[in-house]
């Protein structure tokens, strides 16, 4: 079955530039439109703060069901975050000729998502129907095509096209809430926040807590899982009183829920894998903005933006089990790693050139971040 699985992931079609098309990317820029399954974790992540940075540079971002028709395409960039339906991407093909470029940004290696055996076959579907089956198309009319890690860059290369690296740009963070709590018995909340694709991730974790909690009767549990996920995550025994298995939410009520419901400790394992190795760090910022102490694993992707203070343990029971204990019944410490990741956000705005890459528009004026609002 694996076998198979590698000539899958070897025959589905990556992004690239087209030959014919490369010198339009020296063109300067009018005015941006962004293509998005809008809204979504992509654009927030990678899009959205550099956009807002672009000073008078006129913006329009358009969900995939929007009609282009009124939309001016002289001197207009076009980025596709992910995925395109048939009408915009006909739109495109019939004015490529006055557009100042077109850019596909990807943030997942998806031939591996559609290859292996962790996605629901509604979210392989999907990816097929929005990522997989327009790309050939897409392909000859890209001037640009965007990564958001050197090693997605790497996996998804081919001979003779070009990817830049497009890193994840973070807002600014919240105001840390201060809590008025000195005790080691006090209730704590433990969170583990990631969707089915992460089966294997939920299926590590799963032991784990049920001994943490079983040792900790101060700590409570919350965890997005759905259909199997979420019947196996009953099935561990953990009281349940303490724990809440909630379904996956949009992202708005994502975004919503963790700005106004802190955590104090978010585990964020990541297993190896094809897919996991092409991952960015962006769980970070879900976790600064929960204001919880992080446990990552020790791993190319969390190494990115590490700074002293965190938690970055190897994949094992009992690793994970001495640091949940140690974040459980050290508050100073689990202040410390809080605000350990706090400034590997700060650490990951430093690295993260607010332009797009390859753009240039006219007038061209980044916005530093003290005047965005």
């Amino acid at each position: 079955m694996q076998t198979l699985r590698d000539i899958v992931y070897q025959l589905l079609p990556r992004p690239r530039q087209s030959g014919a098309q490369i010198a339009k990317g020296k063109h300067v820029a009018k005015r941006l439109l962004i293509l998005s399954r809008h809204p979504n974790p992509s654009f927030s992540y990678y899009l959205d703060e550099r956009a807002k940075r672009l000073g008078d540079i006129p913006i329009l971002t358009k969900g995939l069901d929007d009609p282009l028709d009124a939309v001016d395409s002289d001197g207009l960039f076009v980025i596709i975050c992910r995925y395109i339906k048939r009408p915009q991407l006909r739109w495109l093909e019939e004015r490529h000729g006055a557009l100042a470029g077109i850019a596909y940004f990807v943030d997942d290696d998806i031939p591996a998502v559609v290859a292996g055996n962790e996605a629901s076959w509604l979210y392989k579907f999907r990816l097929i129907k929005l990522a997989v089956r327009p790309l050939p198309r897409v392909n000859r009319l890209l001037t640009h095509v965007w990564a958001s890690t050197e090693s997605l860059a790497n996996a998804l290369a081919a001979t003779n096209s070009r990817i830049d690296i497009l890193p994840p740009l973070p807002a600014r963070l919240p105001a840390i809430a201060i809590k008025d709590t000195d005790g080691s018995a006090d209730p704590l909340t433990m969170v583990y926040h990631a969707t089915g694709i992460h089966r294997r991730e939920h299926e590590f974790l799963m032991p784990i807590v049920k001994t943490a909690m079983e040792k900790h009767p101060n700590l409570n549990f919350e965890v997005f899982a759905a259909g199997s996920l979420a019947r196996r995550w009953r099935r561990q025994g953990i009281d349940p009183s303490r724990v809440r298995i909630a379904p996956p939410l949009s992202w708005p009520a994502y975004l919503a829920r963790t700005t106004h419901h802190n955590a104090d400790i978010a585990l964020a394992p990541l297993l190896p894998g094809r897919t996991n190795e092409s991952r960015s760090d962006t769980k970070r910022i879900d976790i600064s903005r929960l204001q919880a102490a992080a446990i990552f694993s020790r791993c190319p992707a969390f190494a990115r933006c590490a700074v002293a203070g965190e938690f970055h343990i190897g994949n094992t029971q009992e690793e994970w089990l001495a640091a949940i204990e140690q974040l459980v019944s050290d508050r100073e410490r689990r202040l410390a790693a809080r605000d350990a990741t706090r400034h590997s956000i700060e650490k990951m705005q430093l690295h993260a050139s607010p332009a797009f890459p390859g753009i240039c528009f006219e007038p061209f004026v980044v916005r530093p971040e003290t005047e965005i609002s």
